[in-house]
């Protein structure tokens, strides 16, 4: 039963390799919507209060950028050597942790704040679809690597 509802809903994806990027971002919209019809208060100006209490706004600054050009780095020199899909793997995590770490940092403050929905999305969902992306890439060269360590022996 569990099988046959995942294959349905993976069917419904049409073209999902093929954009995944504008599904995730109808998904995420559509979600969205749903997320401010809810009765509590999402947009509430307070929700940040408790992530700044963590951390300065510029240090939160800094932390995106670095792990955002480390992610654009990881992507820049995949392909180019056998551990790189690793190192893009590593890297896409890492970017989904910054996004739930903002995310529980808002979350005290606002549990049905936009930013929880927002964040936590970007977390989960698109990180979420790159990670998958990266561990496949990750597979094929464990693969490779399989087949010329067995044609050595």
């Amino acid at each position: 039963m569990l099988r046959t509802l995942a294959t349905g809903f993976v069917r419904w994806f049409t073209h999902f390799g093929k954009r995944k990027l504008e599904w995730l971002l109808a998904l995420y919209t559509c979600g969205f919507g749903l997320w401010l019809l809810l009765p509590p208060d999402s947009m509430n100006p307070s929700s940040f209060a408790n992530a700044l209490r963590f951390l300065h706004e510029s240090e939160w600054g800094a932390i995106y950028a670095i792990v955002g050009a480390c992610h654009a780095m990881a992507l820049h020199i995949n392909g180019r050597a056998a551990w790189t899909p690793f190192a893009r793997l590593a890297a896409v995590f890492l970017n989904s942790q910054v996004f739930l770490a903002i995310t529980l940092g808002i979350y005290p403050s606002n549990p049905w704040g936009t930013g929880v929905f927002t964040y936590g999305f970007l977390g989960i969902g698109f990180c979420g679809v790159c990670m998958v992306s990266a561990a496949v890439d990750c597979g094929k060269e464990v693969k490779v690597w399989r087949i010329r360590n067995a044609a050595h022996e």
